[in-house]
């Protein structure tokens, strides 16, 4: 069983994820969750493709399960609101991510495969990387005032392809002052949440990257393990293992929903 023992960021067929919303609450019983939030993607009018498809079936599902799976574990009501996304009239908790560039009234995604990233780089940004880096953590330091998120999500998505294409060297000054002035737009004692699913994916490491934990520690923000789970076998997967390394960097402490409470569970 692992140390942490839920997740509140579980994608299912309602958006983008694979697996029916029941069949990821049953495998969280099986992980050994006592809290498990359901988070769908807000919907965002320029882009319908991943995002909810049926906020009334989605929470008629929701509220059938709650009563189904009451006593087993505590299900939550959650959304990953993207920073152009509409906010839903009722949740638990918000995750606050940026997924596009906003430029010149258009949206391009950020988490694409390299491919369409390259390109994106190379008409959007005349081939800059690090522009595109610099806008990117614009608007994650937007999340703050416009989202106000109990979550902060996949803080350096920017990273997603870089397994694949390398254009972003991390050392780069550029790249660093960029992720730091969105860094310094944190609220203290923000909840940054270290995000697994492109670890999972095999396609690279955790979200932020060991160098980004350890600044964020260091300016009193606090973290939070999360699958991104968009099928059931993502659901817990390296937690423990990734504990670990998150003590090796200085991290003391991980923050946890425990039913609807944050708590802190010492590592």
């Amino acid at each position: 069983m692992p140390l942490i023992k839920s997740n509140v960021h579980t994608h299912t067929t309602f958006c983008d994820g694979k697996d029916s919303m029941e069949d990821m609450i049953k495998a969280a019983v099986e992980v050994g969750f006592d809290t498990l939030g359901l988070s769908f993607h807000s919907y965002t009018a320029f882009d319908p493709s991943y995002c909810i498809r049926d906020y009334l079936a989605y929470m008629m599902e929701f509220e059938r399960l709650k009563r189904e799976y009451d006593g087993r574990i505590c299900l939550l009501n959650g959304v990953e609101l993207d920073l152009y996304g509409e906010r839903p009239s009722v949740c638990d908790y918000v995750i606050g991510s940026v997924h596009y560039f906003r430029v010149g009234g258009r949206h391009y995604p950020v988490d694409c495969r390299a491919p369409g990233f390259v390109k994106i780089i190379e008409k959007v940004f005349a081939g800059d990387v690090y522009a595109a880096a610099e806008l990117f953590y614009r608007e994650a330091g937007e999340l703050s005032e416009s989202v106000a998120p109990d979550v902060y999500g996949h803080f350096d998505l920017i990273t997603c392809s870089n397994a694949e294409h390398g254009l972003i060297d991390e050392d780069n000054p550029r790249y660093r002052r960029a992720a730091l002035s969105a860094v310094e737009k944190l609220p203290r004692g923000a909840v940054v949440e270290v995000n697994l699913g492109r670890l999972f994916r095999g396609q690279g490491g955790m979200y932020p990257s060991p160098w980004l934990v350890r600044e964020l520690n260091a300016r009193g923000c606090r973290f939070m393990l999360s699958s991104d789970a968009h099928k059931k076998e993502a659901l817990g997967f390296m937690f423990d293992e990734t504990c670990k390394q998150l003590k090796e960097l200085g991290v003391k402490s991980l923050a946890r929903y425990s039913g609807n409470k944050i708590e802190e569970v010492e590592l």
